[in-house]
């Protein structure tokens, strides 16, 4: 009869830890997503960046070539 309740005791904490959610688990889980929610965050604005600047580019090498074109055409 002792062999039996100490099994069952042991098997009642191991259940009980098992519910219970894993500290590590748990903050490792959240820094994951905030880390994901970052990430694509700062993907996006860097993103927005590089368009502005290859459209800012291509207005200032049109303007530039234009300029350059009257210059020519003026000699």
């Amino acid at each position: 009869m002792m062999a039996y309740q100490e099994c069952k005791a042991v098997g009642a904490v191991t259940l009980a830890a098992q519910k219970r959610p894993n500290e590590k688990t748990l903050y490792s889980d959240l820094s994951a997503d905030g880390f994901d929610i970052w990430w694509k965050k700062t993907f996006a604005q860097h993103a927005v960046v590089v368009a502005q600047a290859s459209t800012l580019m291509r207005a200032y090498r049109r303007v530039s070539s234009d300029g350059e074109t009257r210059i020519g055409q003026a000699r």
